[in-house]
């Protein structure tokens, strides 16, 4: 089975400097533990020092699409993932103006299906089962068959420690590409917000008055201020009992 991993660099949050990118990394350990047929691409304007942390944290071999800055990479990277079986992601980059969207355009323009946020990958019998994380905490499991793509998790599986032995065995394959213009952006002055309006012009305490002392077309409701506490206890369980809920 053949694996393709697409990396973009990210940028440091401290020193601004390129790095590699937590999902992208995921990705690639996730990939070398299925296969032993692993390659990695990168599609953009990135030099050899951006994807140099790639090679020393385990890919064996980089091979970069070279494309001008503000290049479309979608067209460049189905070309040269036709015949790969299952194409391996970050969920989103971590640098620059990234959008998240290029998985979900790969898919639709190789018609494969999506396995979004992956956790963990693993064969049953003819289709590839994937644990999804979900926001707060929630896990489900999906399925799909080859060919597939995936975006993968930041927390997914962890990648080997820096190596700078990998760094100087690894190399980086350039190859000329071409890839489309990127529609141009169009700026719009940002809308005024609008202050909340009450729908009614009456006080929060008229308002309150009004939801529990009942009206026309709103259930009645009752405040008791006299009588002891079995007279109150009495006016609970008859408002019970009309409401049937309670059986006694």
């Amino acid at each position: 089975m053949k694996i393709a991993v697409l990396v973009a660099p990210a940028v440091h949050p401290v020193s601004g400097r390129p790095c590699a990118g937590e999902a992208d990394l995921a990705a690639l350990a996730l990939a070398q533990r299925l296969s032993s047929q692993v390659d990695v691409w990168y599609a953009g304007a990135a030099d050899d020092a951006a994807l140099a942390d790639y090679l020393a944290r385990g890919a064996d071999n980089i091979h970069s699409l070279s494309l001008s800055p503000g290049s479309d990479v979608l067209a460049a990277l189905c070309s040269v993932l036709q015949g790969v079986d299952m194409v391996l992601c970050g969920a989103r980059a971590g640098g620059g103006d990234g959008s998240g969207l290029l998985p979900y355009q790969l898919a639709e323009q190789l018609g494969r299906a999506l396995l979004p946020d992956v956790l963990d990958l693993s064969k049953s019998d003819q289709q590839w089962q994937a644990l999804q994380a979900l926001p707060k905490g929630v896990r489900r499991t999906l399925a799909a068959k080859l060919p597939l793509v995936a975006s993968v998790h930041a927390r997914a599986a962890s990648a080997v420690g820096w190596s700078y032995a990998r760094l100087q065995q690894g190399k980086i394959q350039r190859k000329a590409a071409t890839g489309a213009a990127l529609p141009q952006v169009v700026l719009e002055p940002a809308r005024r917000a609008r202050a909340l309006v009450a729908a009614s012009k009456v006080s929060g305490h008229a308002r309150m008055q009004g939801a529990i002392a009942g009206g026309e077309g709103k259930s009645a409701g009752i405040v008791v201020k006299q009588g002891d506490s079995v007279e109150k206890a009495q006016v609970v369980l008859d408002y019970l009992r009309q409401h049937q809920l309670v059986d006694f």
